[in-house]
């Protein structure tokens, strides 16, 4: 996946740039995420895969089916992408293009994995004070393993924040026999 978000990037970053210069934010949004979805399909993956079948017949498959969302430069940017062969990383622009905007709004995703689901009130506690030592919009994704033992883990980017009972007996483990 790392050699195909390097692909991806400037592809990523030329929608970007569109979408700020002529501030569609939401439609290039809208087109990157429907023509993601229709790529990951297996029916066109196996088009797009196929050496006998010429690109221009995928690139046309693939504008009919985002007939809803298209618009003259995101129909110019998939026809690029067709023309160099590079429809089948769309997902991965949809991605770096989805980063991209959470940046520009300092949007900040938070992966929060607990043993007991968190109530409304802990969750937005928790965002709170994510949002004021990050300096930024929280979007707080949670989800429950019951592995654990008790407490939270959160990870944001490479930060991982372990306060979870298990967590703290390995550091008291790790301290002992040190």
């Amino acid at each position: 996946m790392t050699h195909f978000l390097s692909v991806a990037r400037p592809y990523a970053r030329a929608a970007f740039a569109s979408a700020l210069d002529k501030k569609n934010m939401d439609a290039w949004s809208t087109l990157l995420k429907e023509a993601a979805k229709i790529i990951k399909k297996k029916s066109m993956q196996n088009l797009l895969k196929n050496p006998c079948i010429d690109k221009r017949v995928a690139y046309e498959c693939l504008l009919e089916l985002c007939k809803p969302v298209i618009f003259s430069f995101g129909k110019n940017f998939l026809k690029l992408m067709a023309v160099n062969q590079r429809l089948l990383i769309l997902p991965e622009v949809e991605y770096l293009f989805e980063r991209y905007k959470a940046a520009q709004a300092k949007e900040i995703t938070a992966h929060a994995i607990s043993a007991v689901p968190l109530t409304k009130i802990e969750e937005q506690s928790l965002e709170k004070v994510l949002s004021k030592r990050f300096q930024g919009h929280i979007k707080l994704d949670h989800h429950v393993n019951e592995d654990l033992l008790g407490g939270l883990i959160v990870r944001i980017g490479d930060l991982v924040i372990d306060d979870s009972v298990r967590g703290k007996l390995e550091r008291l483990r790790a301290t002992l026999v040190n």
